[in-house]
């Protein structure tokens, strides 16, 4: 048995570039809003120590489930580990995890898994900044180029920051628009701390007609990388193409910063936000969702064979003897 699953270090000091998903600090939030436990899961293959951050999730009735990528996928990726050395891990994991007590591991992931069933329609959309901000508005369609003007000529305004008085304006929109396509927020509190826990990760935007606060965004940020998380838009505003202006505000804001990708977050295959955030992004990457059952190991000796066994060690030999010769075979 090389498995070992601990709780989260305490938090520490993690350098600017560091992925926020990585970090204890985020681990733990996540880990309240969804009343989950933050682990690490220790293994030893191929010769050398594996580090895995996971989630433990508890039902009322004590079962226990592993999860790899709580609340985002990245949340699970598995630190220095190759893309075809991914489903060894798995399958290597799910084996020792059937002398644990946990009953099922659950895994959101980009990297597919040959052996087992898929359960997601998620997609990530990226826009690959590499090109260079001029090259990207020169690759979209006309009627785009048009949509994202006309606010920009009617005085949309953006502001990027990360100060309470934008979380607040962020969070009333993020309401509104969860409101309107039937969806439930997360509470306010759960954005406060991600901005006082981890401000060097988090970027708010917000734009604005008239003075008035129409679309924002909570963006994480890396080195190469700005993430958008959460959006909002006000419901009278929608017609007006204030998030598409976002979205290229963004790109513009990507380009100053010298990052290489604005990361559109994740929408259901099909669905009109994929529809949408295609007229902008020029990359893609499948979110897989695996649920795997965790068989503990079998026993050695069944009831079956125990009952079978008693029943040899009471029955008259002679008549066993003539029995076995139709009933060996039963016994293999």
């Amino acid at each position: 048995m090389t498995l070992l699953i601990t709780p989260d270090p305490n938090l520490l000091e993690q350098p600017v570039s560091a992925a926020v998903f990585s970090t204890p600090a985020f681990r733990a939030i996540i880990a309240h809003e969804f009343r989950l436990k933050a682990v690490q899961i220790h293994m030893q293959a191929d010769g050398k120590s594996v580090l895995i951050p996971a989630f433990m999730r508890r039902t009322l009735w004590g079962k226990k489930t592993l999860i790899l990528g709580a609340g985002f996928d990245k949340t699970g990726v598995i630190p220095d580990i190759a893309a075809n050395a991914y489903s060894q891990i798995i399958e290597q994991l799910a084996q020792e995890l059937s002398a644990t007590d946990i009953s099922t591991l659950e895994i959101r992931t980009t990297q597919h898994i040959p052996c087992l069933t898929d359960e997601s329609d998620k997609v990530e959309l990226n826009i690959d900044i590499n090109t260079g901000v001029e090259a990207i508005w020169n690759g979209l369609s006309t009627n785009t180029r048009k949509n994202i003007r006309r606010p920009l000529k009617q005085g949309f305004t953006a502001v990027v920051g990360k100060t309470p008085a934008l979380l607040d304006e962020f969070y009333q929109l993020y309401r509104m628009s969860l409101h309107d396509i039937g969806s439930l927020p997360h509470p306010q509190q759960f954005f406060t701390d991600l901005l006082a826990q981890c401000p060097e990760h988090l970027e708010i935007f917000v734009g604005y007609m008239d003075g008035i606060p129409v679309v924002s965004s909570v963006n994480f940020i890396s080195t190469d990388e700005i993430y958008g998380a959460w959006s909002g838009i006000h419901s009278a505003y929608k017609k007006h193409n204030v998030f598409i202006a976002m979205l290229w505000k963004m790109v513009e804001h990507c380009g100053t910063r010298g990052r290489k990708t604005y990361n559109l977050g994740r929408s259901s295959e099909g669905s009109n936000p994929y529809l949408f955030k295609l007229k902008l992004a020029n990359r893609a990457h499948k979110i897989y969702y695996y649920r795997v059952k965790i068989a503990p190991p079998q026993k050695t000796h069944s009831r079956v064979h125990d009952a079978a066994s008693w029943l040899i060690r009471h029955t008259p030999e002679a008549v066993m003897y003539g029995l076995s010769r139709t009933l060996i075979h039963k016994f293999y």
